[in-house]
């Protein structure tokens, strides 16, 4: 038996989850994503700035991820050319910023808006744990706003600011911007203190197993209370392989192996065609990415995983990379993306340049460039190639590929391999929810 749902309520563009049955349970899934836009094949003959401006337009939730792998890409083409090319502290600080603005607005809106309702169908059914709903959404629509107040003080607007150049950024701050964007982003860690964690910040940052969010009088503790009620914590347990390739952690690019961390090569990331429209029999505009022909899930999980964050390897000790995981990881990560953003804004020197000009006009060079950051879903990568002063060719590997991309019953992809053995539509639904869709990035 077969059964084909329809996902277009609450996630960035449209999904099609096809469900495969037998005695009762999925034996075999496929995602498929039937609108193209094509921004890639847009790009290719303009002139290279245009990335700046076209690529954030592939989303309305990651624009301004879109926009540092873009101008990262460019900047590596100078690198590839052997033109130095360096960016201020300031300008690094300021990208990062918003960055971060984002990560956090997105998760909250994915929070409030794809996982909170879900559950809130499932909880009403048994003895409600969950309590106002809408109340919480409230909130959640508060800190979300404040979140992207504080990215477009720097950014000019949001989505879709257009504020990196290679060589840095087009804004040039000044105090009241930085004493805005930390009130904005205080506003939002009272929220999240408030609703979310029912502890302060830098107390929640020491939370080291689950007893630690059960203790606690926020939301969270809610949501596991649900998950384990309606015995759901254990759902969409998948390959249990993890990979990020942004290095703004630090620690440049790794894969995780359950719990053993291995450095990876970018260059060994790859992109298949299979199953696509492209290709004979094909039913997605998706494209699957694979690391060495292996899939790997990518987004907050894997980062906490590889960050080896304690209270996150405690729930990956009970439920491994199932539902409960990636709900928590995502939330919890807001609570570090909060008190990192605010490291950065005090850092900024406001008495350093914001842009460095590079030593050639784009135009002149003849190389190729590669730009990756975390994205709020996960990793990200944009590869451009320039010849004659145009694009010659631009490729954009977006984490939804990684996650949602589809293989075969014998190797499943990340979300096929977390959907086999589901026992209802409704299951299958809050699994694919958890990886929080991306139509529009996936399809370009």
């Amino acid at each position: 038996m077969r059964i084909s749902k329809e996902i277009i309520e609450r996630i960035e563009g449209e999904a099609n989850l096809e469900l495969e049955w037998e005695e009762g349970r999925v034996c075999d899934a496929r995602v498929k994503f039937v609108n193209f836009r094509g921004i890639e094949t847009i790009l290719e003959g303009r002139h290279p700035m245009d990335a700046l401006v076209i690529s954030p337009r592939v989303c309305g939730i990651c624009s301004h991820s879109h926009a540092n792998a873009a101008v990262l890409a460019l900047e590596s083409c100078y690198e590839s050319a052997r033109f130095a090319l360096k960016c201020t502290p300031k300008a690094e600080l300021i990208r990062q910023i918003i960055l971060n603005a984002e990560k956090i607005q997105n998760h909250l809106k994915w929070f409030g808006l794809s996982i909170v309702p879900e559950l809130s169908k499932a909880d009403k059914q048994n003895a409600p744990i969950l309590g106002d709903t809408k109340a919480l959404w409230s909130k959640m629509h508060e800190a979300y706003t404040l979140s992207l107040r504080m990215g477009a003080i720097f950014s000019g607007q949001w989505p879709h600011g257009s504020f990196v150049i290679p060589g840095g950024v087009c804004v040039d701050p000044m105090g009241s911007d930085i004493l805005q964007a930390s009130g904005a982003l205080g506003g939002v860690q009272k929220i999240v203190e408030s609703v979310l964690l029912g502890e302060r910040l830098e107390d929640a940052l020491g939370w080291n197993n689950l007893s630690d969010i059960l203790k606690s009088d926020g939301f969270l503790s809610k949501i596991v209370q649900v998950l384990s009620q309606e015995k759901w914590a254990n759902l969409g347990q998948s390959h249990d392989q993890f990979i990020v390739l942004g290095i703004e952690n630090g620690k440049g690019a790794l894969k995780s192996m359950k719990t053993r961390l291995v450095n990876v090569n970018p260059d060994y990331v790859s992109e298949s065609l299979a199953h696509t429209f492209f290709e004979a029999n094909g039913y997605t505009y998706s494209k699957s990415a694979q690391y060495k022909k292996r899939y790997y899930e990518t987004g907050p999980l894997a980062r906490m995983m590889i960050s080896k964050n304690s209270l996150i390897r405690d729930l990956h000790r009970r439920f491994k990379d199932g539902l409960i995981n990636r709900i928590i990881a995502r939330m919890f990560e807001c609570v570090y993306l909060i008190h990192e953003t605010k490291e950065l804004l005090s850092k900024i020197d406001l008495t350093q340049p914001s842009f460095v000009p590079p030593p050639i006009p784009i135009e002149q060079l003849e190389s190729r460039g590669v730009g990756i950051v975390e994205a709020a879903r996960g990793s990200l990568m944009h590869q451009v190639s320039i010849k004659g002063g145009k694009i010659d060719k631009y490729d954009i590997i977006t984490p939804t590929v990684w996650n949602l991309g589809n293989g075969t019953k014998n190797a499943p992809s990340v979300i096929q391999k977390a959907l086999i053995g589901t026992k209802s539509v409704e299951e299958a639904d809050m699994i694919f929810r958890g990886f929080d869709v991306c139509s529009v990035c996936t399809t370009q």
